[in-house]
């Protein structure tokens, strides 16, 4: 966006340096701007469609996103769950179909345990029920999903880890 104003800067500019242009020279100008615009487009274009299809064996392109050690304040299951999916990483260079079906994944349940705040057993029980279930791993979308499926449980499972930790901490010190 910066750019374009950038380039109507220039534009004005240019007007201002030859006020005796006719409007036609302006319009040339304009569409000379609108279809650098483009190009710039499609090559960006072409960038995303080339990262979609990059050999997987590609570690720059593909990382599997971590668990965070540290999650910040949280009272219940749900708010340390929040946190953990909330703060995933993927990287700068991970614009692809695995990462689109691993936020599919985690978007997915991370609804789902917001309706259900109170009972994240259910949510861990329809995570382990799918993955189960899971069977295809052929495209890159499948393998994303599939690992943000994994993401989903390890996380449900360190949420717990994690609150009881804390709830154990708090018995401790007041005793």
């Amino acid at each position: 966006m910066a750019e374009n104003k950038i380039d109507m800067f220039k534009l004005v500019e240019q007007v201002e340096k030859q006020k005796s242009m006719d409007i036609d020279d302006i319009f040339s100008t304009l569409d000379s701007v609108k279809a650098d615009e483009d190009v710039k487009k499609e090559e960006q274009v072409k960038d995303r469609s080339y990262a979609t299809f990059t050999s997987v064996a590609d570690p720059e392109m593909i990382s599997r996103p971590r668990i965070p050690d540290q999650i910040g304040q949280y009272q219940t299951r749900f708010e340390c769950f929040k946190g953990i999916v909330e703060n995933v990483s993927y990287g700068t260079k991970n614009v692809n179909a695995y990462v689109e079906g691993h936020r599919d994944a985690l978007e997915k349940y991370y609804s789902d345990a917001y309706k259900n705040m109170k009972d994240l057993y259910v949510i861990e029980a329809r995570v382990n029920d799918e993955l189960n279930r899971f069977n295809s791993h052929s495209g890159l979308y499948e393998k994303g999903y599939y690992d943000g499926l994994a993401y989903v449980l390890k996380a449900l499972k360190r949420s717990k880890e994690l609150l009881m930790s804390r709830i154990n901490s708090e018995i401790t010190r007041n005793l």
